[in-house]
């Protein structure tokens, strides 16, 4: 059987499994990074958990924060982002930790691809949901400081290190006409 690679935030829950529904675990954690998608990770992790035993497995309740290293929108610099992430979400158990049988999923919900599951060796990955409520939580434009000045849409110089290089003197001939009635001075 080959072994399922888990993210640094994985935890065994075969005791808190083998409890009456209601019984809850609190862990605090921190984590130096956590892959994203595409060269973005979330790093300088620190958050808390509760898992609560439910009749379908674990419910998870979480709450983290971290810098995300991206890169901002408007000169193409590299960014860090400060996020908090807040999510709870059912894993739901594949086997029963008592006998080892496999556990059916014709539950209420009915057949989910997409439910968080605790694997066959009771392990809880949670990683893989901060990672998804994290990358809802980047922002649509991020931005390497509030007040970038990005780049110049002329020449594409990074208008926060030098000035622009465009030359004031080109001036599209067909405008030419109206250049020269704003460039008269009005009669005294």
């Amino acid at each position: 059987m080959a072994t399922q690679k888990h993210s640094p935030l994985t935890y065994n829950v075969s005791q808190l499994l083998r409890e009456e529904p209601g019984s809850r675990r609190e862990y605090a954690f921190t984590e130096s990074a956590l892959h994203l998608h595409e060269g973005e990770e979330l790093r300088n992790i620190a958050g808390a958990a509760r898992f609560t035993r439910t009749e379908l497995g674990v419910y998870v309740d979480a709450t983290a924060s971290g810098i995300v290293s991206t890169t901002c929108m408007r000169c193409l610099q590299p960014a860090l982002v400060a996020i908090d992430v807040t999510f709870a979400e059912q894993y739901r158990a594949t086997v029963d930790v008592t006998t080892g049988s496999s556990i059916a999923a014709d539950h209420e919900e009915g057949d989910d691809d997409d439910a968080f599951l605790i694997d066959e060796r009771h392990f809880l990955d949670m990683g893989s949901a901060l990672r998804e409520y994290a990358i809802l939580e980047m922002p649509m434009r991020p931005l390497c400081k509030p007040e970038c000045l990005g780049l110049c849409a002329g020449c594409g110089v990074d208008l926060n290190q030098e000035s622009c290089r465009c030359s004031e003197a080109a001036v599209d001939d067909r405008f030419a006409a109206l250049q020269a009635l704003l460039d008269r001075k009005p009669p005294q």
